[in-house]
């Protein structure tokens, strides 16, 4: 099998995690709640420095992964993106097939990414926790530029013309609530992994850490906002990245399996599909961006992206029969 990535300098270091260049995944292509627990999650800490957050270590949260009491100020030395977790343990998978420890191994890294949602979920707000953005797909027109792809890129215009999608887009808007911490942009990309005697941890990344440790400013809009975007978008990245390099016969279901576990692990904010379809929409965007706009797109990518404008449809019943998901 083969991992494809594309790297991109960031041009700063975020975290002690090792991101230079950092990794996000194109393909993996095979060949052959409510805020119920006290203090501060590892999530908030590492997304913006909440200067009311009390100093103390508070109680375990309960989501399973949390280790010993209080929350870590800093991501350990030895954390490693959990894309490259993901890519390592396809490779196995397709070196080995899917044992039973492999398996359980995909399990435990989606349920370590479900739990620092749950974590960074069940925060406290306080008076000075900022307020989330709102995703912009949902703050606006979407951009005129679209009318510029190819016709090989998909079905860009039934999309941006679909009543259905309209009213998803609607509805995602006017439901929106401001009612927990949130990340904003939970993806593969933004999640750090360890793995200290035999326990997988994650934890979210986002804003800028400091050399004596400290994190300042704040990305993705995170804060009080929507949790519900959050599930939505670690769903769409397991979908689109992760889903496609397993064999359907091997009957593994990430995203089913995500969901799963947090759900297990107490997470609540299960995304409408109003919100999912928000979700793959702005994906499709911000894979057209960055492949058809700046430059003259591969016969591959415009592949990829004929797949992506053709989920919106399929989630609100509009793609046409036949039509192909190729996540290649």
């Amino acid at each position: 099998m083969s991992v494809d990535v594309e790297s991109t300098a960031t041009g700063r270091d975020r975290t002690a995690v090792d991101r230079s260049p950092s990794a996000r995944v194109v393909a993996l292509r095979p060949r052959v709640g409510r805020h119920t627990a006290a203090g501060p999650s590892p999530e908030v800490v590492a997304l913006v420095a909440d200067p009311a957050a009390p100093p103390a270590p508070g109680p375990v949260h309960p989501a399973r992964h949390q280790r010993g009491q209080g929350s870590a100020p800093a991501l350990e030395p030895d954390a490693r993106p959990l894309v490259r977790e993901l890519e390592d343990l396809v490779g196995r998978l397709h070196l080995h097939g899917p044992t039973p420890v492999l398996r359980a191994g995909l399990t435990t890294l989606l349920s370590a990414w479900a739990a620092s949602l749950v974590r960074l979920h069940r925060t406290p707000l306080t008076s000075l926790t900022p307020t989330a953005d709102v995703p912009w797909v949902l703050d606006g027109a979407l951009p005129d530029w679209l009318d510029t792809l190819p016709a090989q890129a998909g079905p860009v215009w039934a999309v941006r013309a679909h009543p259905a999608i309209a009213r998803a887009l609607a509805d995602a808007r006017s439901t929106w609530t401001t009612a927990q911490w949130i990340h904003g942009e939970p993806t593969g990309d933004d999640v750090a992994v360890t793995r200290v005697n035999g326990s997988v941890r994650a934890v979210l990344l986002g804003g800028a850490v400091q050399p004596d440790g400290t994190v300042v400013g704040r990305e993705h809009g995170a804060g009080c906002g929507d949790p519900r975007w959050d599930v939505a978008t670690a769903l769409d990245w397991v979908a689109i990245a992760l889903g496609p390099v397993l064999d359907p016969g091997w009957a593994l279901d990430p995203v089913a399996t995500f969901l799963a576990e947090y759900r297990s692990l107490g997470g609540d904010a299960t995304p409408t599909r109003a919100l999912a379809v928000a979700r793959t929409v702005s994906t499709a965007i911000e894979w057209s961006a960055q492949l058809a706009v700046a430059q003259e797109p591969t016969d591959d990518e415009l592949s990829w992206l004929s797949g992506l404008w053709t989920r919106p449809l399929e989630l609100v019943g509009a793609a046409r029969p036949g039509a192909a998901r190729r996540m290649r």
